[in-house]
């Protein structure tokens, strides 16, 4: 059967399916025609935006599936935040941890937030001590989409972030390239950029920027400075960047400071599109090979 994967950010909808052979069978997008973070107004109009949502779906004419669906995020609809802790404690004093920073940022709703965490093995305070990265959403955000999902007849088997997801497509597509360097992985998306730092293929670093990005060059000079004294003496070997058009801007500020440093462009095979196109859909299709693994 068909690997379905469906995206969304705060506007938009994406979708891509891989066939049996792991190949993409077919992306597209369109506007959603509300805000997904708008839990108030999907109320409020619900069978007509379930209407709507479902009209714009099958004017994409998707094959036949066993109705499974992937669930992809983007970043600016989660809440991400690094903290150190000791991993000598047990796990029921880390989850009690996680909750007692999330309750730091959102006081009041802290507990209406799905929860995920990352070691990043990092050890830069101790060998016990790590970096965890927290990954919270908003329970109403999801449960909009499981609404959208559940009235096409689609079931939710998978729900990932893109910054996260996109990692089994570097190591799908770039193999020892990105598994065996110091790798920088930059998300460009709208008025964010978020910077992952990979060693020897496992994500050691997080941090991201909101900007407008009418002038991201002096924060980003700085910030791959930081990253790259984290990956250590080594340094970076390459920088990967995907998302929308942007990125050509990114691209272009970063290969003219560091000119001995790759920077490479990931995009999915789809000759069917343009190469912004083709790169914002490269999450969506790490979340789909997660399905294989």
């Amino acid at each position: 059967m068909k690997n379905i994967n469906i995206g969304f950010s705060d506007n938009n909808c994406r979708v891509l399916i891989l066939d049996e052979s792991k190949k993409i069978f077919f992306q597209d997008e369109f506007d959603l025609g509300f805000k997904i973070t708008d839990e108030a107004n999907f109320k409020k109009n619900k069978e007509d935006t379930l209407r709507i949502f479902t009209e714009k779906l099958n004017s994409l004419q998707l094959p036949e599936s066993d109705k499974k669906v992937n669930v992809l995020l983007d970043t600016s609809l989660t809440f991400l935040n690094l903290f150190p802790f000791d991993f000598n404690e047990d796990k029921g004093n880390i989850n009690s941890h996680i909750l007692w920073e999330l309750s730091n940022y959102y006081p009041v709703t802290y507990k209406d937030f799905l929860i995920n965490y990352y070691r990043l093995h990092n050890n830069f305070f101790s060998e016990s001590i790590d970096e965890v990265l927290l990954i919270a959403v908003d329970r109403k955000i999801i449960e909009v989409i499981k609404n959208l999902c559940n009235g096409n007849g689609f079931r939710i088997s998978n729900i990932d972030i893109d910054q996260i997801a996109v990692e089994k497509y570097l190591k799908e597509v770039y193999g020892t390239e990105f598994e065996q360097q110091n790798v920088v992985l930059i998300g460009c998306k709208n008025n964010r950029l978020d910077y992952s730092l990979y060693t020897n293929g496992k994500l050691t670093y997080y941090d991201f920027q909101i900007t407008n990005m009418n002038n991201p060059g002096s924060y980003l000079i700085k910030q791959i400075e930081v990253l790259n004294s984290v990956a250590g003496y080594e340094g970076i070997a390459v920088i990967f960047l995907y998302g929308d058009e942007k990125l050509f801007q990114i691209r272009d500020i970063l290969s003219e400071y560091y000119k001995e440093l790759p920077v490479k462009l990931v995009s999915t095979d789809s000759e069917s599109a343009e190469i912004s196109r083709r790169s914002i859909f490269a999450p969506l299709c790490g979340l789909g090979l997660k399905n294989y693994s």
